[in-house]
């Protein structure tokens, strides 16, 4: 069976939902092996995958994510 072919549009959406799973998950293993999983999938279903980038966006988005709870903490108090 072959990997479908992604697009970096794919790659982003799957970059975002990562930093959610990043937040919520409670064990860090279960989240760097779900991670390492997904950036083979995406090597193989693309030449052009770009791990660095994929990467970056997935730790933007967590400290984005933790950042607007702190904010909901703080401003629900």
């Amino acid at each position: 069976m072959t990997t479908p072919y992604m697009t970096k549009k794919h790659f982003e959406v799957l970059a975002d939902e990562l930093a959610q799973d990043k937040f919520f998950y409670e064990s860090s293993i279960a989240f760097h092996e779900k991670l390492d999983r997904m950036i083979k999938y995406c090597q193989a279903s693309n030449d052009a995958f770009k791990v660095d980038d994929f990467t970056a966006r997935i730790d933007r988005n967590y400290k984005s994510i933790v950042e607007g709870m702190k904010r909901k903490k703080i401003g629900g108090l």
